[in-house]
């Protein structure tokens, strides 16, 4: 796709805030449909870096761009999967995630779970209630 997908002035958002390894919390928001265009993350913790915060909110504004051109949420995981920096570790606040190798793996488990159904260990699948 070669022109931009721009986002209605209102739009449906789940937002998903899990605690990182004890040191940091994590809000995720992605709209709600099925091929989502737009992506927040924000990062929040005594030992998060301005470094760090300005970093994630580039990552949300450049997975945005990639969604509202085309890329598809899968392919965007995929590209995410199992990269490896600190912080890294066990999750808490969310259903299916339990553990992730860095911040991006978790976005990428979110993502592929919430958005395409892809459930992976170490991960928890989601209940048939």
């Amino acid at each position: 796709m070669s022109q931009r997908l721009f986002s209605p002035n209102r739009c449906n958002h789940i937002t998903q805030k899990v605690r990182i390894a004890g040191q940091c919390t994590l809000y995720l928001s992605v709209d709600d449909d099925t091929q989502p265009a737009e992506v927040f993350l924000r990062l929040k913790g005594s030992n998060c870096s301005t470094e760090s915060i300005g970093l994630y909110d580039v990552i949300a504004r450049l997975l945005s761009l990639s969604l509202q051109y085309g890329a598809l949420t899968e392919k965007i995981g995929d590209l995410l999967a199992e990269a490896q920096c600190a912080p890294w570790g066990s999750v808490s606040g969310h259903a299916r995630l339990k553990h992730y190798s860095s911040l991006p793996d978790l976005i990428d488990q979110h993502l592929l779970g919430e958005h395409c159904g892809r459930h992976q260990p170490p991960h928890v699948p989601p209940s048939t209630k």
